[in-house]
């Protein structure tokens, strides 16, 4: 009877330590050259349309369970072929007839010329669902690197992921707090201090807005060269002050065109605070152990803060940083980490 019961146990301690934690669900294979040649694409060409994707090819994967959340990664193979060093990465949509639209980002590579085997950030519906489209999509890929370097790329094999998580340890959940800065969430609750300016009654300061609105247009229509150019060539890290490329920062995460500024200002508010403001917020910026610190010309943009009843539908891009003139222009020189 005991060689029984410690037989049972040895068969159920694996699944007892795993039951909290996220396990792979299943996955699709979109493209596979080994069934056809290599997909070309070109960073100066945008959007290249691969395949079609229809709702049958979800079929067999199931619903997560109550108390799990669904998310999805895509795994690629690739090479970009361009002659000299540089940076770049692959971005993969799929495009519905519905506004989900996710668009997939690979990590950053800095040698040219080298085979590329990547997984992409989570994307998270916006329903905890076992599929992605709803009848019929287009799989879509666009290399992305220095503007007007015309860098080649060959695309082997792009396969979907589905993975669960226990719903408490899941990132952009319940439980997540009410202020973040872009894709690193922070406890700070920014939206509870006695300082909570809305309108700075400045030239500039409204000049400021208006450039950080146009930012955020540019993420909504995955306007590239206008994101890029935002970008101050020196480009801050907001919690450490140390200097990062502006080609490293993360293109928008979800495909977002089918959404406008309008609903943009329907669902969020936007904030912009003086250094006066964010200085009490945020002293670690002003510790003579940072690298580098904000001066009176800098204002900070939060523009993740939603409405009561409205939707998050921008809950993973950048919707916090810091702006300043330089020169005749306005750029964005800091983002969070």
């Amino acid at each position: 009877m005991n060689r029984k019961i410690l037989f049972i146990m040895l068969i159920l301690l694996p699944l007892v330590l795993h039951a909290g934690e996220e396990h792979k669900k299943g996955s699709i294979i979109l493209y596979d050259s080994l069934k056809s040649r290599p997909f070309r694409v070109n960073s100066d060409g945008g959007w290249m349309e691969v395949k079609a994707v229809m709702s049958e090819d979800f079929e067999g994967m199931e619903a997560p369970e109550q108390g799990w959340l669904r998310k999805w990664r895509v795994k690629t193979t690739y090479i970009d072929e361009s002659r000299g060093n540089g940076e770049s990465t692959l971005q993969v949509r799929i495009q519905g007839e519905g506004k989900e639209n996710p668009v997939f980002t690979m990590p950053w590579t800095e040698k040219a010329s080298r085979w590329q085997e990547k997984k992409s950030n989570w994307f998270i519906p916006w329903t905890n669902q076992e599929g992605l489209i709803e009848e019929k999509g287009k799989l879509a890929v666009r290399l992305i690197a220095p503007p007007h370097s015309g860098t080649p790329g060959k695309i082997y094999r792009i396969e979907l992921e589905a993975w669960d998580f226990p719903m408490e340890n899941a990132p952009g959940e319940k439980g997540r707090p009410r202020f973040h800065m872009a894709l690193s969430p922070v406890s700070t609750p920014l939206l509870s201090q006695e300082k909570k300016p809305e309108n700075h009654g400045q030239k500039e300061g409204q000049q400021a807005m208006n450039f950080a609105l146009e930012f955020v247009k540019a993420n909504m229509e995955g306007d590239l060269p206008v994101f890029y150019k935002a970008l101050s060539e020196n480009l801050h890290v907001l919690e450490t002050g140390l200097v990062k490329s502006r080609y490293r920062v993360a293109p928008p995460a979800r495909e977002l065109e089918p959404f406008t500024m309008e609903d943009y200002k329907n669902n969020y508010t936007p904030h912009l605070y003086s250094k006066e403001e964010y200085e009490d917020l945020f002293p670690q910026w002003f510790d003579k152990e940072h690298s580098w610190v904000p001066d009176r010309d800098c204002y900070l943009f939060y523009g993740s803060e939603c409405r009561q009843g409205g939707k998050d539908f921008m809950a993973e891009e950048n919707l916090v940083f810091m702006v300043r003139k330089q020169g005749q222009s306005w750029k964005i020189i800091a983002l969070p980490e």
